[in-house]
C-alpha cells in the first residue's frame, strides 16, 4: 500500500472541517426516546421539562413545633406569655405533616414552655405562613424543572419524580465503537512477550467516552493486514454512529488505516499541527446500503464520522479531548463547553518545537503564598505518567520555544 502523506494542518482548521462536515450530514440532529426516569440518570434531556403537579402538593410543616392560628399570637411576650390548650389554640405538629384547618402558622418547639401535654405557652408572636411548606413552593405546576438539553443529574431525576413525571424524553445516546489495529497488541490479559504491548488505549477511549455520554463498544484486537482493518471498518458503519480506530495512521509501513479510510469514504484532515498526536487523522466512511438504522443515520451511503488515533496512549488521550469531547457536547447539548482556565507561574521551564502547538501536561499546587503554580508534565506521547493525575495542560503556541521558570501561564482544566 502507499503510504500516507501527513499534513500539519492548524488545529483550528481541523476541528472546523470536521464539525462543518459532520453538521451538513445532520450529525448532531440526535434523535430522542422515552424511558423511565430513574434510569435516564446522566442522560440528557432532549425537550424542556414542566412541573405536571406542585410541590409539595399540600402545606405542610418545616419545623417540628405546634401549629396555631397566627392572629391569635400577637399579644404574646417573653414578659406575658400567652397561654394556649391543646385542640382549642393549637396542635402539636412534626416536619413534614400537613397544616391542620384553621391553623395558618407553625411555631417550633425551642420557642414553646410546655406547661403540662395539654397546655404550651408562647412567648413571642408569629405571622400567617411561618415554618410552613407552601403549596408549590418548590415547584409550581407547569414551573420549568429542567430545560432541554440537561444532563440529568441525581437532583434532577429527584426533581422530575416529585413533579410528577415517571419517565423522562433524552437524546439517544451516541454508539461509538474502538477498534485496535496492530499486529504488536496482545490482550491486557495477557503477558507480554518481547515486541508486544498490552493494548490498554481502549480503557482510555471507553472510559472518558462513557463519562462524556457516550456508549463505547470495544472491537478485538485487528491485526496489521488491509482485508482485515477494511473489514472491520465496514461492519463498524453498519451498527455505530462514531468509529475510533486505533493506531495504524502514521507513515510506517504497517500504517493501513488512511487510504482503506480513503477507499470507504473520505479523508477530510490527516496530521494536525500540535504535539502530541500529529498523525490523528478525521473522515468520513459510508455506511453499507442495505442498512436501514436509527437516528440521524437514516437512509443509504450515509457518511459515518471515524477518528484515527495516534497509537501512542498520550496522544490518544489528548485527541480524544480535543476532538471527541467537542464532538458529544455538540450532539447532546447543541455546542461546545468551555474549558475552565487559570493563571499560574510556571515551576520550571517549557521547551517546545516552534511551528507546532504543543500541549503540555501539568499539575497544580498551590504555593505557601497562595499563589498557584503548575508543574509542567513534559515527555513523550508514549509516558502515561504524565497524564495520570496530571490537572490539565499548558498550551504552547505555535510561535513559542522557550518559557521561562516563573513565567505565568495559562492551564487548562480538565478536572474539578
Amino acid at each position: 500500500m502507499k503510504r500516507a502523506h501527513l499534513e500539519a494542518t492548524p488545529l483550528e482548521e481541523a476541528r472546523r472541517r470536521f464539525f462543518s462536515e459532520l453538521e451538513r450530514v445532520g450529525f448532531f440532529a440526535a434523535s430522542e426516546e422515552q424511558i423511565a426516569t430513574p434510569q435516564a440518570l446522566w442522560r440528557v434531556t432532549s425537550r424542556e421539562v414542566l412541573a405536571r403537579r406542585a410541590v409539595p402538593h399540600f402545606a405542610s410543616a418545616a419545623m417540628d413545633g405546634i401549629a396555631v392560628r397566627a392572629a391569635e399570637t400577637q399579644q404574646a411576650s417573653s414578659q406575658s406569655p400567652l397561654r394556649v390548650v391543646r385542640g382549642r389554640d393549637f396542635e402539636f405538629i412534626d416536619t413534614g405533616q400537613p397544616i391542620p384547618p384553621p391553623f395558618d402558622a407553625v411555631i417550633k418547639i425551642e420557642d414553646l414552655q410546655e406547661l403540662d401535654s395539654q397546655t404550651v405557652a408562647i412567648t413571642k408572636p408569629t405571622f400567617m405562613g411561618k415554618h410552613i411548606r407552601a403549596v408549590g413552593e418548590d415547584f409550581a405546576p407547569g414551573a420549568q424543572v429542567v430545560s432541554a438539553h440537561f444532563r440529568l443529574t441525581p437532583e434532577a431525576i429527584a426533581a422530575l419524580l416529585s413533579a410528577g413525571h415517571l419517565s423522562a424524553y433524552v437524546k439517544r445516546q451516541l454508539r461509538a465503537i474502538f477498534i485496535p489495529t496492530g499486529s504488536e497488541l496482545v490482550s491486557w490479559r495477557e503477558e507480554p512477550s518481547l515486541g508486544q504491548f498490552r493494548e490498554t488505549n481502549s480503557q482510555i477511549v471507553q472510559g472518558l467516552v462513557e463519562q462524556w455520554g457516550g456508549l463505547v463498544t470495544v472491537h478485538e484486537i485487528v491485526p496489521n493486514e488491509a482485508e482485515h482493518i477494511r473489514a472491520a471498518l465496514h461492519q463498524a458503519t453498519a451498527s455505530y454512529d462514531l468509529i475510533l480506530v486505533g493506531s495504524g495512521t502514521s507513515k510506517g509501513r504497517g500504517d493501513l488505516v488512511p487510504q482503506i479510510v480513503q477507499e470507504l469514504g473520505e479523508i477530510l484532515v490527516h496530521g494536525v499541527a500540535y504535539h502530541p498526536g500529529h498523525p490523528v487523522l478525521l473522515g468520513i466512511v459510508k455506511r453499507p446500503s442495505p442498512f436501514q438504522g436509527e437516528g440521524w443515520g437514516e437512509g443509504q451511503g450515509v457518511g459515518k464520522p471515524v477518528l484515527g488515533l495516534p497509537g501512542y496512549p498520550v496522544a490518544t488521550w489528548l485527541a480524544l479531548w480535543l476532538f471527541v469531547k467537542p464532538l458529544l457536547e455538540r450532539y447532546y447539548f447543541g455546542r461546545e463547553r468551555e474549558f475552565f482556565k487559570v493563571q499560574a507561574k510556571l515551576a520550571k521551564p517549557i521547551k517546545s518545537m516552534q511551528g507546532y502547538r504543543e500541549f503540555v501536561r501539568a499539575k497544580l499546587e498551590r504555593a505557601e503564598d497562595g499563589s498557584l503554580l503548575v508543574h509542567p508534565l513534559q515527555g513523550g506521547a508514549s509516558k502515561l505518567s504524565t497524564i495520570v493525575g496530571a490537572d490539565g495542560w499548558i498550551e504552547v503556541p505555535e510561535d513559542v520555544e522557550h518559557w521561562e521558570q516563573g513565567a505565568l501561564v495559562k492551564v487548562t482544566l480538565i478536572r474539578s
